[in-house]
């Protein structure tokens, strides 16, 4: 599979190819002759032509430029990108570097909304490209930076903490990256602040020098071509310039242009170091008011506070703006602490960078939907099932201790005082009391160990089932690495007792535990042995003969309803229930209801774990992606 990347910048634009599995770096392709293609275009004799040769030789009829800055406020611009980007796939096509299976990926700007970014991504459709996906730029300068081996970057820094800076022709945007991955503040930036500003602002000074000015307003005013064609050698003159400044202190370019439409008009364009530096801080009604360099310290510090948690190690700049003096200067003033690096070949990065993402992101998606399609429901219930057999004991003990302790005891223990006159009151007050504890905090805090501890032996089954499909999609193991625990990661997987117990088992538990306290209240055998002693030996007497009478349905009735006398209830109620015998009585009945096959415990269990764990899945599967290598 190849990725083709499409950079369209306000002044340049780039095309990057990425081939699936070669392991080479993307290739920027030439667009009309240049890999750093004019970002203009026109028609000659109903031809769509781009690039330089939209306005040498014979200025192009309605030249266009600077388009991608009034995409969105000016639906004028709509058309111009269509025809544009229709250009660009001439190109490729007649070179041999478009095929209609190729995954195209254009960029936009961060700061474009969901709604700008259809709206291109239609455009881009209109034009001809099948299925594109649009993405924003500082995403793709991330991905650049994490995956060009030509950066040479410090992979450790980016690892930590890492702020992308792309400044184009018409936007300023940031990636920000911890860890080795976008955050969730992501990308962020500004959709007006850009180096086109400049352009624009330079020509209109030498306009304005100009004894010719009204004369060359006029054909600025009828011809959008000539107005186009003097931005575009205004720009010129500033890369012109700021190329020349990294290399002399007392640099100055200069050119003069001649206009012809109505007559001939000569416009002189020239920037030294003062008129540089007028231009960057002249107020500019674009940015209402603020100078270049104003608005420029007011992103900076903006992205200094978003990031001021984790202040970034690393600042990489990008973007074909990027190579001026005065914009390193600030960012290295900002972020002093940090190392800023200025990548090799700015203008190309996003590009390869987008490439890069097609790339990515198709892998990952193909990852999820394995991860989806194998990892099924079916299988997940199968590991639950199998296990249950080891968590059924230890969630018995946990119950049989925090039934006693917080409602059996207590309950029989009034019961003993007099507090409760009969054991039909204290059945039915144990069961409430009960039903509250299973349903309390305390029944979480009970069953929760037992749990972990039993979801720590599935990890290991469930891990093996993920790890060969990270290895299939060249997704490194620990970027799925299970935890059923919660380590204030992005995902966790918890089943406590409020999942367990939300269901009609709650009412079989209370049964096994009342029928068992009652039947060991009311002694064993067919006699009613409740108090000891004479007392107790004179009761079971008694009671024999009416048993003897009536038989031992119509007693055990008639001794759930009668109010005993305090005398009969001198057992030491709390030492019985507490005793081994009594723990193992009602364990094992706990045990055999808990291991029903089929019964309402083990599918409540089986189910609500598959329907937990799917979702931890699902949710680590979204946060996957490649690190860095």
């Amino acid at each position: 599979m190849r990725y083709i990347g499409f950079d369209m910048g306000d002044g340049e634009s780039a095309v990057a190819v990425y081939q699936q599995g070669s392991g080479i770096e993307p290739i920027i392709i030439p667009i009309a002759g240049s890999k750093s293609l004019l970002s203009a275009v026109g028609t000659l004799n109903g031809q769509i032509v781009i690039g330089e040769q939209a306005y040498t030789s014979v200025l192009a009829q309605d030249l266009s430029v600077r388009f991608k800055s009034r995409f969105t406020d000016d639906p004028r611009s709509y058309d111009t990108i269509v025809l544009f980007v229709r250009g660009i796939l001439a190109s490729l096509r007649d070179s041999g570097e478009y095929r209609e299976e190729d995954r195209f990926v254009g960029g936009c700007p961060a700061g474009w909304n969901a709604a700008a970014r259809a709206r291109y991504s239609d455009l881009l459709t209109r034009a001809g490209v099948r299925a594109p996906q649009v993405i924003s730029e500082s995403r793709a300068a991330f991905l650049y930076a994490k995956y060009a081996k030509t950066v040479a970057l410090d992979l450790e820094l980016l690892r930590q903490s890492a702020l992308v800076i792309d400044i184009g022709s018409s936007t300023l945007d940031f990636a920000y990256i911890v860890d080795g991955r976008e955050t969730g503040v992501g990308t962020f930036g500004d959709t007006h602040l850009g180096g086109g500003l400049l352009d624009a602002q330079l020509l209109a000074r030498a306009v304005e020098r100009s004894k010719d000015r009204d004369a060359i307003r006029t054909v600025f005013s009828k011809s959008r071509s000539w107005y186009s064609y003097c931005e575009i050698e205004a720009r010129k003159l500033k890369e012109q310039y700021y190329l020349k400044a990294a290399q002399e202190s007392d640099a100055n370019v200069k050119k003069t242009l001649r206009v012809c439409y109505d007559g001939t008009q000569k416009l002189q364009l020239y920037l030294d170091g003062e008129e540089a530096g007028s231009l960057i801080h002249e107020p500019l009604s674009a940015l209402g008011g603020d100078s270049f360099v104003t608005a420029l310290s007011h992103s900076l510090r903006s992205a200094k506070e978003v990031t001021r948690d984790q202040p970034p190690k690393l600042v990489l700049l990008t973007g074909g703006a990027s190579r001026m003096p005065f914009f390193q200067a600030q960012c290295r003033e900002t972020f002093a602490d940090a190392l800023i690096v200025v990548c090799g070949e700015p203008e190309f990065s996003i590009a390869k960078g987008l490439a890069y993402a097609g790339w990515v992101d198709e892998n990952l998606r193909a990852f999820r939907k394995a991860v989806r399609e194998e990892i099924t429901d079916e299988r997940v219930s199968a590991v639950a099932s199998a296990a249950l057999p080891e968590l059924v004991p230890s969630v018995a003990n946990a119950l049989v201790e925090l039934t006693l302790s917080e409602a059996a005891v207590p309950v029989a223990g009034a019961w003993q005082r007099g507090d409760i006159e009969t054991l039909k009151q204290m059945n039915e007050q144990m069961q409430r009391r009960i039903e509250r504890v299973l349903s309390s905090p305390m029944a979480e805090q009970a069953l929760a160990p037992v749990l972990a501890l039993w979801m720590k032996e599935l990890n290991g089954i469930l891990q093996s089932m993920v790890d060969p499909i990270c290895d299939r999609y060249h997704v490194p193991r620990e970027e799925m690495r299970l935890s059923f625990v919660s380590t204030g990661g992005v995902a966790n997987l918890q089943v406590g007792a409020r999942e367990l117990m939300e269901f009609r088992f709650v009412g079989t538990l209370v049964g096994v535990v009342v029928s068992v306290v009652s039947a060991m209240l009311c002694g064993g055998g067919g006699l009613a042995l409740i108090a000891a002693g004479p007392v107790g030996l004179l009761a079971g007497a008694a009671v024999g003969a009416v048993v003897a009478a009536f038989g031992w349905p119509a007693i055990t009735e008639w001794m759930m309803s009668v109010r005993l006398p305090r005398a009969l209830r001198r057992m030491d109620v709390e030492k019985r229930l507490n005793s081994e015998s009594t723990r193992k009585t009602l364990r094992d009945a706990l045990v055999r209801e808990l291991s029903k096959k089929d019964g309402e415990f083990q599918k409540q269990v089986v189910s609500r774990f598959t329907d937990a764990f799917q979702k931890y899945l699902f949710q680590t599967a979204q946060e996957a992606e490649i690190p860095i290598q």
